[in-house]
């Protein structure tokens, strides 16, 4: 940007701050502020309210651990933050490594900072965003704009040399603190699109921190004394951070000498200990690159270029293990750590826009299935409400008639019918998204809307199918309702929380979360076959051996159908339909099936209350963090 006015290009990171400067004629400065090529992003508040950031704030730390903020970035969304009887919010707090780093950068410039360039992760929507423009305004800054991540670190990419064409698709694999995020873009003429982002789970480099220290605990320890794993503990901490250097040492290095307690010998550790520790985690990283790339819709083929950024890029096989899951080698930049900050500075003019268009949107894409699910699952319902009278069967004794039905298929009726309203909710925003390329508030306003409706509408038809079971056997009481409602209210439950939650999702997590949603379908057919099979062979007037081969045929794709309905993992589900699909085969008799049954309907509100687990971490990504600080501290 030759003759531009000075600009800073900051990405706040959950553990490093990076910051590029540009100068008057273009050029692109890193920054080091603290002394080091980073600053970290960890404050300290003094009693007297001042603010202490990086190097600072760590060694004000030992004296008051409760008055210390490792990662402000996870307290982004929490609301006001109180230390020592003070209440800031978390703009205060951001404001203030802003702060610190705009005053070295002036000094530098020879003249006042105003603008800035801040890079946001891809999770993040308005109310995150909203809090570092306020931070950036409170700093000092009167021009500010806000650039994605994953799009800075393919710009960077593009920067460097590599031409990228209309239609190409760039993976991204920001090996952060805080996360490890997997984003796919796609080159198009209007710029970078945002296909599908997601998180990997136990890869983020405050993960690993925590599994070096403990083996590093584990080492010195005399035998039977078990280790405090205690966050709050100034030891613990100490031992963290030491992992933490050790960790980032051996990105360049084949060992290091570790010093975590006095009195004790400095411990050796090399790339290889380190490799073995993170092996799960690459492990997470090639299973989610999947569902990342299918969430986009696309397929190992379709990505042309591959970029591992951030500052575990080093680790050892990360790089391996995202060649493994794509087929080609990352391209790794000579600073992996300043990649996202040195790439959003292109970006800006476009970015700086942004505030006034809606959020671009992820491509979502609509299958053959969400189009037929819905008639599907409510056939389904409607064979298994008929196969209540088809089934039932009626005595008589003492001049009164006994009629003799099934109260789990009146459930089972109940629950695919909510299923079949749940598949319809998310079906009008899918057909609503797959032709739009902006996030606005209708978006969110539709699903709100659906699956509120998935609510009512899910209870008014058990409330019918119970009440109108009753009424055409002839009951005086309304006993068939509560095996109708019981199961259905459950999962109409989740729909409404999943209603009320799903507010707060971002627009480019909306392909994923929605494709999270999708159930399976093979799972209903063969739950409704399976449990009116099971029913049939209990009443109809056949032969015993055929009423067995259908009875043990019902019990096995019921079986099927559980496994289906609660295993995600292909391989896993593989393995479990099999084994469940030979144990109801094996148990399947008159006696067992209600039991049966029974379970698949467990099944059901399972996997509603996981979806509803799915829509609370789309929506608040953090929220498992805070949760786990509330959990007592567990001993390795």
């Amino acid at each position: 940007m030759p003759g531009a006015a000075p600009r800073l290009s900051m990405d706040i990171g959950s553990a490093r701050t990076k910051t590029v400067l540009t100068l008057d004629g273009g050029g692109r400065l890193p920054l080091m502020p603290d002394g080091a090529p980073f600053v970290h992003s960890s404050v300290f508040i003094e009693p007297d309210g001042t603010i202490l950031v990086g190097a600072a704030a760590r060694s004000a730390a030992m004296s008051r651990p409760g008055n210390y903020i490792a990662s402000p970035a996870s307290l982004v969304s929490q609301g006001p933050i109180d230390v020592d009887g003070k209440t800031f919010t978390a703009s205060e707090v951001f404001a203030a490594i802003l702060s610190f780093v705009r005053t070295d950068a002036t000094r530098i410039a020879g003249r006042p900072i105003t603008a800035v360039t801040l890079v946001v992760p891809p999770q993040w929507g308005r109310v995150r965003r909203d809090i570092l423009r306020e931070a950036a305004r409170l700093a000092g800054f009167t021009d500010t704009t806000l650039v994605a991540a994953a799009a800075a670190t393919a710009m960077h990419l593009a920067t460097s040399g590599v031409h990228l064409n209309d239609g190409d698709c760039v993976l991204v694999c920001d090996a952060g603190a805080g996360s490890t995020d997997l984003t796919v873009l796609e080159q198009t003429r209007d710029g970078l699109q945002q296909l599908a982002t997601a998180a990997v789970d136990g890869a983020a480099g405050r993960d690993v921190d925590q599994l070096v220290a403990a083996h590093l605990l584990c080492s010195i320890r005399p035998p039977g004394d078990e280790p405090t794993l205690d966050e709050s503990d100034p030891q613990w901490q100490a031992i963290v951070t030491a992992a933490e250097d050790a960790k980032t040492a051996l990105s360049d290095r084949e060992h290091t000498a570790v010093a975590i307690r006095p009195g004790y010998p400095a411990l050796v550790l090399d790339r290889t200990e380190l490799a073995k520790l993170v092996g799960p985690a690459m492990e997470g990283i090639v299973a989610q690159v999947a569902e990342v790339l299918a969430a986009a819709d696309i397929t190992p083929t379709h990505v042309t270029h591959v970029v591992l950024a951030g500052g575990g890029a080093r680790l050892p096989g990360i790089d391996a293990a995202l060649a493994r899951a794509v087929g080609q080698r990352p391209y790794i930049p000579a600073r992996p750590d300043l990649a996202a900050a040195d790439g959003a500075l292109p970006l800006t003019p476009t970015a700086a826009a942004a505030p006034a268009e809606p959020a671009p949107l992820p491509r979502v894409s609509l299958r053959p299935g969400d189009l037929v699910r819905p008639a599907l699952f409510a056939l389904g319902s409607v064979a298994l409400i008929a196969s209540v009278f088809v089934t039932l069967w009626t005595t008589r004794s003492s001049g009164r008639t006994y009629v003799h039905l099934a109260n789990e298929l009146i459930s089972a009726a109940a629950v695919v019918a909510v299923l079949a309203a749940w598949s319809v909710a998310q079906l009008l925003p899918t057909l609503y998204l797959a032709g739009k390329t902006v996030h606005d508030r209708d978006t969110i306003k539709l699903i709100s809307v659906a699956f509120t409706g998935v609510a009512a509408l899910g209870i008014a038809i058990a409330a019918i199918y119970g009440l109108g079971v009753g009424a055409l056997v002839g009951a005086t009481t309304t006993e068939y309702l509560a095996p109708a409602l019981k199961p259905a209210v459950l999962i109409a439950v989740c729909a409404f929380l999943i209603a009320v939650l799903a507010r707060a999702i971002p627009g480019p997590a909306l392909a994923r979360w929605l494709a999270q949603l999708r159930h399976p379908l093979i799972a209903v057919i063969l739950a409704a076959a399976g449990i009116i099979a099971m029913r049939y062979a209990g009443t109809a007037q056949i032969s015993a051996g055929l009423s067995g081969m259908i009875l043990r045929a019902g019990g096995a794709a019921t079986g099927v159908a559980i496994a289906f309905t609660v295993v995600r993992n292909r391989l896993l589900r593989i393995i479990t339909a099999g084994t469940l699909g030979l144990g109801g085969f094996a148990v399947a008799s008159l006696a067992n099936n209600r039991p049966i049954t029974l379970a698949y309907l467990a099944a059901v509100i399972w996997w509603s209350a996981t979806r509803l687990a799915v829509t609370g971490h789309a929506a608040y990504p953090t929220l498992r963090d805070h949760l786990r600080k509330l959990l007592p501290p567990r001993a390795t």
